[in-house]
């Protein structure tokens, strides 16, 4: 893991990744914080406290300003830069480092960052010691059984590796180092003393921004991008109807 703590090295083109993921992240961001309110709000009443652990450009924090207290932690010194300008409560450094032993959230959310972290069982323990009685972790990440990873897995077996290894985010600054399932996350949570008390989906592809989502990786080139935006794109509208990249995990303390 390579993540620029200092502010010194941009290994991926920042710009085209927010670019890139913008539209798509915040359509699903709104998406799942009103899931969270109609489970964590009406249960909790007034504005339970929110942890988002990666909070990146704080697009999370935003969505659900009006009705959680958020904090957000994010190690990369240009994200959390960008995130604090916009106004936003944001800790450098690593969870759970960045928390005094005492500091209990009603909910902690992995939103895409649960499968950068090599040891996701400390996490989750982690999380457990920092929730509040009959608090929620959510896991948003992507799903070993969507079909880009499926497809993209065949094409590695048939000696064409490029795509296989972009989903793993290979030469990126914190790569992916897992893909996750229900019985996966299952069996995660279960170690932690967690269980999973609802699942959902989430679109993993939008259109809008494809191309600078591509060109994220320098190493792509500005033709190859193109191509890969079009086929993505005419390949979308069926892309719906198979299953989705994209899962996010409910957990909570077990009893």
């Amino acid at each position: 893991m390579d993540i620029d703590t200092h502010g010194i090295t941009a290994v991926v083109d920042e710009a085209m990744r927010e670019e890139g993921l913008g539209h798509l992240r915040q359509r699903n961001f709104e998406i799942l914080e009103a899931d969270l309110v109609c489970r964590v709000r009406a249960a909790r009443g007034g504005r339970p406290t929110l942890l988002d652990v990666g909070c990146a450009h704080g697009w999370f924090l935003e969505a659900g300003r009006d009705d959680f207290v958020g904090t957000g932690i994010e190690p990369d010194a240009r994200v959390a830069d960008a995130a604090e300008k916009r106004g936003l409560p944001v800790r450098r450094g690593f969870f759970p480092d960045v928390l005094a032993s005492h500091e209990c959230f009603d909910v902690i959310v992995f939103n895409d960052v649960l499968e950068h972290i090599p040891d996701i069982s400390a996490a989750l323990e982690a999380c457990v010691r920092h929730l509040e009685p009959g608090g929620w972790v959510v896991v948003n990440a992507p799903s070993r059984t969507g079909v880009l990873y499926r497809t993209s897995r065949i094409m590695a077996r048939l000696g064409m590796p490029a795509t296989f290894d972009r989903m793993w985010q290979k030469g990126f600054p914190s790569p992916h180092v897992h893909y996750l399932d229900d019985r996966s996350m299952e069996a995660i949570a279960g170690h932690a003393g967690m269980r999973v008390a609802a699942a959902r989906t989430l679109p993993s592809i939008s259109t809008h921004g494809l191309y600078a989502r591509i060109r994220t990786d320098r190493n792509v080139s500005p033709i190859k991008a193109a191509l890969v935006a079009a086929t993505l794109t005419a390949a979308s509208p069926a892309m719906k109807l198979l299953p989705p990249d994209i899962k996010v995990w409910l957990l909570q303390v077990k009893g």
